[in-house]
């Protein structure tokens, strides 16, 4: 169902290139060719060797790579607009509310809809952490739909939603997730990880055993800092226990870490754990994220959307700008600049998942991840430095073509859809009227009335009894 490649040349574009060696070319030539960008060159007017390629004339435009989102729970994309901050729709209890009576298609639309935002907003990779994989019919939905929508990324299997703490990920179905899908089957645009829920959650002989296993299959790891809000005034994560313990590494991925003290953060730094931050769901439940002190400690850092349910959006811009201006209220560094904003929204995501050789930078040889924004919107106009002008100013409606792996997904602004191909929006959104009707039937559901924002309605039952009570800690109540 996917738009075929074709070749291409991107003709006449300022190009941020985010490889060194490449550089920025204010006016650039792009050539890709099946699906791989072949040459990188100051523009042309006549050019005599792309013969048969598609012309994107790149006149006032601005081209980068391709976005790199490295922690994404697409599966609850379906919950955007049920979760808000009325009494009663706290994130945990509606995803806990509704996540047992999601159906195979709910888990496909669910992520189909994630993916073609990430699309429209420039995100060519995205990390899909699963925290609800009941099961390998789940996670196979989950993969289909990413192959499906011509995105790159990453498949992290984790347990189901509420697993209880002494049960296991299905470890026999992360070795059987290869074996269904082989390498030839995946197009060279997805691989497989495992998300763990760790030592703070769950027992050593549950998380010894997914360590050991994941280690012996080679897949990278990837975790919640879960011991941020256990604690009242808590100033650490607990990582230099993880350190301790063996488990930190250059394999595995930490989420968030917003209470990392200085020693949680030279653990990071030295096992060479990456860290991936997701500014807007962590400002608006957990706390600032330390994005200044992890680059200075030389930590690699990546940044990620977290997901839609909180409500947030693929505005991938408009993130970097918040994160700019709260680094500079919040640390007064130089550090966090929008060049390297966009660096970590780009080729640094790209290291954090393994794929810096793959995407990450417009550079000959690597895989055609490309997105170009019209420069001469009104937003964008008058501008000194483009990189400066998209971070502080650009927004997701000037992007003009999102390329991912040499298809075009995105063309004048408009998603491009393959003949016969469901609009994922049009089909989500049924899929999530479906998903209330069954919880409401089963008396697991009932959604607060619409403008009430003093009443506390009756919590939504869930399939552990109603929403969360006194055991659940508060890092659970505001971590996605």
């Amino acid at each position: 169902m996917l738009p075929k490649r074709t070749d291409l040349l991107i003709s006449g574009t300022y190009l941020i290139s985010m490889d060194p060696d490449v550089g920025d070319l204010p006016c650039a030539d792009v050539l890709i060719s099946d699906g791989r960008i072949t040459d990188v060159r100051p523009h042309a007017p006549a050019t005599a060797d792309h013969s048969g390629a598609t012309v994107i004339d790149g006149t006032g435009t601005v081209t980068l790579p391709g976005f790199v989102d490295t922690h994404w729970h697409l599966w609850n994309s379906l919950l955007r607009g049920t979760v808000g901050d009325r009494p009663g729709t706290d994130y945990f209890t509606v995803k806990r509310a509704l996540a047992p009576h999601f159906e195979l298609d709910d888990f496909y639309w669910a992520a189909r809809l994630g993916l073609a935002e990430a699309v429209s907003g420039g995100i060519t990779t995205v990390h899909n952490f699963d925290h609800n994989v009941r099961g390998p019919e789940d996670a196979d939905a989950n993969i289909r739909a990413h192959l499906d929508s011509g995105l790159r990324g990453r498949f992290s299997y984790g347990p189901p939603d509420s697993a209880a703490p002494d049960s296991p990920n299905d470890l026999d179905d992360l070795e059987g997730l290869r074996a269904r899908w082989p390498a030839a089957h995946l197009d060279g645009r997805l691989d497989f990880g495992i998300a763990v829920r760790g030592p703070y959650r769950t027992p050593p002989e549950v998380y010894e055993r997914e360590w050991a296993t994941a280690r012996a299959l080679g897949l990278p790891i990837t975790m919640h800092c879960d011991r941020c809000l256990r604690e009242e005034g808590c100033r650490s994560c607990g990582l230099t226990r993880l350190e301790e313990l063996g488990l930190l590494g250059e394999d595995v991925q930490i989420i968030h870490a917003v209470h990392a003290g200085e020693q949680d953060i030279r653990a990071l730094a030295r096992t060479g754990t990456r860290v991936s931050l997701s500014p807007m769901t962590e400002m608006r439940t957990m706390g600032f994220p330390l994005l200044t002190e992890l680059l200075d400690a030389g930590v690699r850092v990546s940044l990620s959307l977290d997901t839609l349910a909180m409500p947030t959006s693929a505005d991938i811009l408009g993130h970097l700008r918040a994160i700019v201006s709260v680094e500079a209220a919040r640390t007064g560094s130089a550090t966090v600049t929008p060049r390297r904003l966009l660096r970590l929204a780009t080729l640094d995501g790209a290291h954090d998942l393994g794929l810096q050789d793959v995407t990450g930078s417009v550079t000959p040889g690597k895989r055609a991840d490309v997105v170009i924004l019209r420069s001469t919107d009104i937003n964008l106009t008058p501008s000194g430095d483009p990189a400066e002008a998209l971070v502080y100013t650009g927004q997701i409606d000037n992007i003009d073509t999102v390329v991912a792996d040499g298809r075009v997904l995105k063309r004048h602004g408009r998603r491009v859809l393959a003949d016969g191909e469901p609009d994922p929006v049009t089909m989500a959104a049924a899929h999530r009227d479906a998903l209330l009707r069954r919880a409401a039937a089963a008396g697991d559901w009932r959604p607060p009335a619409t403008g009430d924002t003093t009443a506390d309605p009756e919590p939504a039952t869930t399939a552990q009894g109603t929403g969360p009570g006194p055991e659940t800690t508060a890092q659970e109540r505001s971590r996605p």
